[in-house]
């Protein structure tokens, strides 16, 4: 399939989806066999398995440190990304990433190396995550450093962290960029400047949405048009700062115009490692009968079974490490609601399953998929 300029719903992502989409059908082939063969299979060692940065001034940078990831098993290892995540994941920066994309032989490795430049006093915590076709993936390094306020300075105050929002007249846009349609799958995060960590988060948001005290927001906008509204952080210390946000839900693209080709139906299978003896399985499928390179939209879904968690538990649900949607599980089984991806085909784009929700310490990918075919 082929990928539409106006995606809307990929605009974040669509240059890694790119860059990657050549090598997509690798992610497939090894996990099949990393879960799939009982003799053959990839594995993962992280050197060191932690990086501590010496105290320095907030506001400037360190120099790089280094993980290296090696192929310890006896099958190729795909490692889908190498990332750096946790609760100051702006205070430490990836200045050099060997790994993404990358197939490692058995025996082989790269690496990834990180600076840290803390934002504010105190200690600063990151995670490096590295999401791969090996039966355990993610791997993670914990990343840590401390920053100090310069003499003769005064630290600035709490703050709400606004770049990866469209701003104008003092209030931000949190969906500009994505496929913000009523009724359909949406999530952002909300993150924090200044103060002291952790941070609790709240807001009366659009009908429809959560906005969780991590500052994760998820759910399906149920109204069209533009909704405004106000969202506080607190910090430790009881130090709080507001915002002024807003949201425009619009309806769907319409279907491809009559007579253009259109993608039909695709399916990817997915797999993973067992869980307390059970292993799970799944299928998405992208809907492509209204899309084409005239226009129109793509409807994708997933379902999953077979899955040894308890009733209740929300699966994260991602394309191309863009969420889409959840699954709550239901006696081992699960359905995601159907996300509607506007302009955008899938080829081969990997589904991952997730075990919880992002913000949730504990979540582990455990289901991945190939690409999709007929």
């Amino acid at each position: 399939m082929f990928r539409m300029t106006a995606c809307g719903f990929h605009c974040r992502c669509m240059s890694i989806a790119a860059a990657l989409i050549a090598v997509f059908g690798i992610i497939g082939a090894g996990a099949q066999s990393a879960t799939g063969s009982s003799t053959s299979a990839p594995a993962v060692s992280l050197s060191p398995s932690s990086l501590t940065f010496a105290a320095r001034d907030t506001g400037t940078t360190s120099e790089a440190q280094s993980v290296t990831v090696a192929n310890t098993g006896t099958a190729s290892l795909f490692i889908n990304s190498a990332w750096v995540r946790g609760a100051n994941p702006l205070d430490f920066t990836e200045v050099y990433d060997g790994c993404s994309g990358l197939t490692l032989a058995p025996g082989t490795s790269c690496s990834v190396s990180v600076t840290f430049k803390p934002t504010q006093a105190g200690t600063r915590s990151g995670t490096l995550i590295v999401t791969d076709n090996a039966p355990n993936s993610p791997q993670t390094a914990s990343i840590t450093g401390t920053g100090t306020t310069p003499p003769g300075t005064t630290p600035p105050p709490l703050s709400i962290d606004t770049r990866f929002f469209t701003c104008s007249g003092g209030v931000c846009d949190i969906g500009a960029g994505s496929n913000v349609f009523v009724n359909n799958f949406f999530s952002t995060s909300f993150l924090a400047a200044n103060g002291t960590s952790p941070y609790t988060w709240s807001g009366q948001l659009p009908t429809g949405l959560t906005l969780r005290p991590s500052g994760l927001v998820v759910g399906a906008p149920g109204v069209r048009g533009t909704s405004t509204f106000q969202v506080t952080v607190t910090d430790a210390a009881g130090a709080t700062a507001s915002g002024t946000f807003s949201l425009t839900v619009t309806d769907p693209p319409p279907p491809t115009p009559p007579g253009c080709q259109t993608g039909g139906t695709l399916r990817e299978t997915l797999s993973g490692p067992a869980i307390g003896g059970r292993t799970p399985s799944g299928q998405a499928t992208a809907d492509e009968t209204r899309f084409s390179g005239c226009g129109g939209f793509s409807l994708l879904s997933a379902q999953v079974k077979n899955v040894n968690l308890p009733d209740g538990t929300v699966l994260w649900v991602t394309l191309d490490f863009k969420s889409v949607g959840t699954i709550t599980l239901q006696g081992g089984t699960g359905r995601m609601a159907q996300n509607n991806m506007g302009r955008f085909g899938v080829s081969r784009n990997a589904i991952r399953v997730y075990s919880a929700l992002p913000d949730i310490a504990t979540a582990q990918q455990i289901l991945i998929g190939g690409f999709f075919s007929r």
